[in-house]
């Protein structure tokens, strides 16, 4: 009887095939991330040669940037410029024109914007695409006065005349716009933050629409900071989060005694770790009072 002669199989065993799969998918992952990491830094470039070039126009309107030792300091340590208008200034917008006169004074508010400024980690201010913050008085929107305009070309126009204890929280304010729409570049719509208030409760007109002097000051109407923040949605989130910056003692009270508030003070908290997680639990425990 003939001897049977035993051939092995010549399909590869297990780690053989994962290993053959191995150096074959390896070169085409290495491309992959080589190119995709291109593309990021490409449009990275473009994106900072556009800003370059709205820098540009700026200095043309007679923006020019503050040599002070405190705003040198905010430029290198957070990467934000502060600029102010030399000559008065007309910008043609959406809801009318944006007007603005030379500043008067800008020392002290100098100090106010990059001390609030520079509380923020330098990762959160990059991801809200604040570059720029240009100080101006008289600042206008279709003839009327407003204290601020935020994200015109990821630049805050920031009007110099009002009371410190003001613009320290404006400043904020305005920097939760900033990150609002950086966030999904809209700030109108957020059914989360929606669904905090009363089911039967209806934001008024909007922030422009609500001006008075008395709708900024502190209000105990329960699940708001102020009568300001009832005026549109993203009002409300601005303001809330303003407060917490700037009186966390007082949020904290009003937090005890009102369950809406809390939560709207925990939302904005996790939209913003969202962001930029840079803005974690360490973060605001530096921030308590």
């Amino acid at each position: 009887m003939a001897e049977r002669v035993r051939f092995r199989s010549l399909r590869p065993g297990f780690m053989a095939a994962t290993v053959l799969l191995a150096l074959a998918v390896t070169p085409g992952v290495g491309w992959l991330l080589e190119n995709l990491y291109d593309e990021r830094a490409a449009r990275a470039a473009v994106l900072e040669q556009a800003d370059d070039g709205v820098r540009r126009e700026m200095l043309a309107l007679g923006w020019a940037p503050i040599s002070s030792v405190a705003a040198r300091g905010l430029k290198e340590s957070h990467g934000v410029e502060i600029l102010a208008a030399r000559s008065a200034f007309s910008i043609e917008l959406a809801n009318g024109p944006v007007r603005g006169q030379p500043p008067r004074v800008t020392d002290g508010v100098v100090a106010i914007v990059a001390a609030e400024l520079s509380r923020y980690p330098r990762a959160f201010l990059e991801a809200a695409r604040l570059r720029r913050v240009t100080l101006c008085s008289q600042l206008s929107e279709g003839d009327v006065a407003i204290p601020s305009l935020p994200n015109f070309h990821r630049t805050l126009l920031f009007d110099v005349d009002a009371e410190p204890s003001y613009l320290r929280r404006l400043v904020h304010h305005e920097v939760f716009h900033f990150a609002d729409y950086a966030d999904d570049d809209q700030v109108q719509s957020d059914p989360e933050w929606a669904a905090l208030n009363d089911r039967w409760f209806v934001y008024g007109p909007g922030g422009r629409f609500t001006r008075q002097a008395e709708s900024s000051r502190k209000t105990d109407l329960a699940g708001f900071v102020t009568l300001y923040a009832r005026s549109a949605l993203e009002e409300d989130k601005a303001e809330t989060f303003a407060f917490s910056m700037v009186d966390p003692r007082w949020v904290a009270e009003r937090s005890e005694r009102d369950p809406v508030l809390a939560r709207k003070v925990a939302a904005a908290r996790r939209q913003l770790e969202r962001l930029s997680p840079s803005l974690d639990a360490r973060f605001w425990s530096a921030q308590a009072p």
